[in-house]
Parts: C-alpha cells; structure tokens; sequence
C-alpha cells in the first residue's frame, strides 16, 4: 500500500494523469493494461526506495535517464513485485521489452525524451522443427480420416495438423478461423495473418490458400462431425440459425461444461493439440520410419515455408522444410 508521502507525490500524480490519458481509445486494452502496470512499478520503485527519492519532484525527474534506469534494474531483478520475495525471480526478456516500450509511450505522451538503457538482444533458443518424413507419413495418414471408427478428437486434429501443414499458419490464426472461412468446393481456406508484434493500428493481411488433397479430406470429415456438436436443436435441420457458433474449432468433451460445441480459444486449442498428438504418436509409434511429432504447434509450423498458389489449380502450392542450408520440398498441396 503507498504511503501518503508517495501517493501526494507530483510526479506521480502527474504520471497517474498521463496514464490515463495515454490509455483512451485507439489504444487498446490490453495496451491499457501494460500502461497502468508499468506506472504501478514506478510508483512501487518509489516506495521502496529501488529510484531515488528525488524522482518524486516532478515527471521529468521520474522519467530522467538516471532514475529509468534504476527501475529497469530492479524490474528485472524481480523486485518490484507486489509481495517482496525472499529469492525474487528474474524478470523475463517479453516483460521487459513491454516496458521499454511503455516508458516510450509515456514519454512521447508527456513531451520528455525518454533515455533508456541499451538491451542485450535475448538468446532465443528455438525447439526442434518436425522432421520431414514425419510429416509425409501424417499428411498419407490424413488421406484416410474419413474412414469410419475415429474418434472426434482424432478427426478434429487431423483437420488440423493438416491446416497447419498448408498454411503455416499461428495458434491464434487457427482459432480465429470460421466455417465461412472454408471453401471445400474450391479445396481453398480464407486466413487473417495474426504476427506477432503486429501494430494493431495496421489492417491484418489475407490470405486465399489452397488446401491439400488429404486436408480436404479431413476437413470435410471434421465439418460434418462438427455441425452434430454446435447443433442447437439436433432434431432440427443444420444450418447456421441451428447452430451455437460459427468457430471452426469447437470442444468435443469440455470439463465442467454441460454440452461440446464451445470455440476453442488459445489455450484450449493448445491443450488440445499436446493431448492428440501424444495419442498420436503413441499409436504410430511401431509404425517403420515414424518420428514423435512435436506436442507444441510452433515447432510445426516453423518446419514449413509456402509458396503462393495458383488457386486455378495451373500451380501447386509446395511446402518446404526450412533449413539453414538448403529447403526441401516435402509435398504439393494443390492436387
């Protein structure tokens, strides 16, 4: 709790102002959100003693090289917590780049010239990417999952696995994904490209991309297999006024709910997809020249590269194995 020195202190209520109005619309809330904690870690360096006393003077002082600097090293050696821990974690390189990029926010707000500290670039170290004859094994696989006895969730991984395969596309991508999206009769799928670190004041871009001939098969077999678990009425027709949402990827036994048929969002999706492709490779395990696929998304999206596609069919949309040296194709998709 701030003590009444701190909360009457100028620059930190001229800092709780420009917080304020830094967050009004365009910006968005989770922007928000970032802005109002960077400004309660300032206010707690404060009260602690972790930027010296005189920031309190003015916003220009608390937003001084000096003192930003300070924070910045207390923020990142976890001591600016709400509850003070004995051995206080490192803060992560993603916190740390939102504060950076908040403290230029701010100061651009306020008129002051933000200085900060230089960052050592963080050492990502990527995971493993799919091997490519894996993938030629699945995306063979995925030419039978309309066969009958498969499971629901087995349908719905297949459906999505080779989705991934075809677009390179994100977890968040995928789940943004609605049926409309689909166009079976043409083999293609409609994405809204999601990157990372977008700005979100820029229109998201889109794709038409074509699907290949085993995705197409699993995605016709996941969509009829779907229409029974959003169906509002199942003694009534399916169409879209009989159905409780238009997501693409939907629940088929979620926990603590009483129906299936509930959009599967990010962290959903993720459970999901770690559960299938462990019974996945478990049954595919004795089959000659299968290799554990990934549990995590990333790792297969990241084995893959497109080529744009002719959507006439007059060219094949190839993926490719990215690898340091040299690309692979692994399979044509427009087929």
């Amino acid at each position: 709790m701030a003590d009444a020195a701190t909360t009457a202190a100028p620059s930190i209520e001229a800092l709780d102002a420009l917080v304020e109005h830094a967050c009004e619309p365009p910006t968005g809330m989770s922007r928000a959100k970032q802005l109002r904690w960077v400004a309660g870690e300032l206010r707690t360096a404060l009260e602690r003693g972790a930027i010296v006393p005189t920031a309190a003077g003015s916003l220009a002082l608390l937003f001084a090289p000096d003192t930003l600097a300070a924070y910045l090293a207390a923020a990142e050696r976890g001591l600016l917590r709400r509850k003070p821990a004995a051995r206080p974690g490192q803060a992560s390189p993603a916190s740390m780049r939102v504060r950076h990029d908040c403290l230029r926010i701010l100061g651009a707000r306020a008129g002051v010239a933000v200085t900060l500290p230089d960052r050592d670039p963080p050492k990502v170290e990527l995971r493993p990417v799919g091997a490519a004859r894996p993938r030629n094994v699945l995306l063979g696989h995925l030419e039978h999952s309309a066969r009958p006895g498969r499971s629901d969730s087995r349908s719905r991984i297949l459906a999505i696995i080779g989705t991934v395969l075809d677009t390179g596309c994100r977890a968040g991508e995928l789940c943004a994904l609605r049926t409309d999206d689909v166009d079976l009769h043409r083999g293609t799928i409609h994405l809204t490209r999601l990157p990372q670190h977008r700005d979100p004041r820029t229109t998201p871009a889109t794709e038409t991309v074509a699907l290949s001939g085993p995705t197409r098969a699993a995605m016709r077999h996941w969509l009829t297999i779907r229409s029974h678990l959003v169906a509002r009425d199942p003694n009534r027709p399916i169409s879209p006024g009989n159905e409780t949402t238009d997501a693409l990827w939907v629940s088929i036994a979620p926990s603590g709910h009483p129906r299936p048929g509930l959009p599967l969002h990010f962290r959903g999706l993720a459970r999901a997809y770690a559960r299938a492709i462990h019974n996945l490779n478990t049954e595919m395990a004795s089959e000659p020249g299968w290799h554990p696929l990934p549990r995590r998304m990333e790792q297969l999206r990241r084995a893959i590269e497109l080529e744009p596609a002719d959507l006439t069919g007059a060219t094949p949309l190839l993926l490719r194995r990215a690898t340091p040296k040299h690309r692979h194709r692994i399979v044509g998709a427009a087929q």
